[in-house]
């Protein structure tokens, strides 16, 4: 897509340093999976419980989501049921290619757990995790843990356009902010009465991730821009202070519950990355970060789905077998090893079935309105 459009083009405008903020949450969740092999960095120390933080990142995957989706719909005439039929087709070439075929694959070859696989077919595993209270259970040899925060974002995606749709901007922002309430008490609850897995992975406990990156979106376009300068300036300051309380609740997660901050944290780095021209937009515009954005989805599908043979045998046999008087050295080895694994499997993915499949969206175009700000076309790859 070209980096720019023009003001009621059915093409928004693109913008790196977004793609840049994608590959900082997958590196981030990816490295929160590849630490934990051989047990040697664990949440007993405080820098283990940092290191291991990278989960989070599924918070900053959200906030984005939010916002971009939003500023799509915003963007586009949401009043036919042909917009509704393109913006879902779209989504569907986006996501459903990789997903459904990696459960094909999946649940014809391997032996399948005790759960039932509609969970995962019809994007409710995080809803039958609730239910159970703990993890389903995975086909053997492979996990399929990771597709809850799918599951959550499919969920969002079925009911958003429609008040994006049918509520007028006013009342929109007020559902957006009312969720940064409503979703930290449902969590809160949820975990006190002894479902830690629903507090995690239940879609209302994720609802002020995804509204938070909404109401930016609002803000973002905006034809007065009066409140999107006024966010710029205070992003800074509110980014330092819910990133050191993030850093305090990875370090003590008994006495600080990230929940209610993750919005701040990642909706002010959106907002800083939007407006930075030093620095930062010089980190988040990397080659490294830029690649990993573009493969973003597929390196989250994959990167755990072969969890057990890259820790059971990639680390516990070949690699520790090879260093096993030097396990940091080994882990560090491991890592590299799953990276390089993972990015050779994305990039088949996104030669082989993804680039193909998202081609097909030139048939489904959007019709525009015009706006003073065009939104962001950062969805994955658009």
């Amino acid at each position: 897509m070209s980096s720019d459009a023009a003001a009621g083009s059915s093409e928004p405008k693109h913008y790196p340093v977004l793609d840049g903020i994608r590959g900082l949450a997958i590196l981030l969740v990816m490295l929160s999976h590849f630490l934990k092999a051989g047990h040697e960095v664990t949440t007993a120390t405080w820098w283990g419980r940092l290191s291991l933080g990278g989960f989070v990142g599924v918070d900053l995957f959200f906030v984005l989501s939010g916002f971009l989706i939003t500023g799509i719909l915003l963007k586009s005439r949401m009043d036919t049921p042909r917009a509704f039929g393109v913006f879902y087709a779209r989504r569907a070439l986006r996501i459903f290619p990789l997903y459904y075929t990696v459960l094909a694959l999946v649940f014809l070859l391997c032996p399948a757990g005790q759960d039932s696989p509609w969970w995962y077919f019809l994007f409710l595993s995080n809803i039958g995790s609730t239910v159970k209270g703990t993890w389903l259970d995975h086909p053997a040899g492979v996990d399929l843990g990771h597709f809850w925060s799918l599951a959550v974002e499919e969920q969002f995606y079925m009911v958003w356009p429609f008040l994006v749709a049918f509520l007028p901007r006013r009342h929109l922002e007020k559902v957006c902010l009312a969720c940064l309430v409503i979703a930290p008490a449902v969590h809160y609850a949820l975990h006190y009465s002894g479902n830690p897995i629903g507090s995690y992975m239940f879609t209302p406990t994720r609802l002020n991730t995804l509204a938070g990156g909404a109401w930016l979106a609002i803000v973002f376009q905006d034809q007065d821009q009066a409140r999107w300068a006024a966010l710029s300036r205070w992003a800074g300051r509110v980014c330092l202070a819910a990133g050191a309380i993030t850093v305090a609740g990875l370090i003590f997660p008994q006495q600080v519950s990230l929940v209610p901050f993750s919005p701040f944290l990642w909706g002010s780095l959106v907002v800083l990355a939007l407006g930075s021209r030093g620095v930062l937009e010089g980190a988040l515009s990397s080659r490294p970060l830029l690649t990993l954005g573009r493969l973003s989805y597929g390196l989250y599908i994959l990167h755990s789905l072969f969890d057990p043979w890259l820790k059971g045998t990639l680390h516990d046999r070949w690699i520790m077998g090879a260093l096993g008087g030097q396990p940091l050295v080994a882990l560090g080895v491991f890592t590299l090893a799953a990276f390089a694994l993972s990015l050779l499997a994305a990039q088949a993915s996104w030669l082989l079935l993804e680039r193909p499949c998202l081609s097909l969206k030139r048939h489904f175009r959007y019709a525009s309105t015009d706006s003073k700000t065009p939104p962001p076309s950062n969805l994955p790859p658009s």
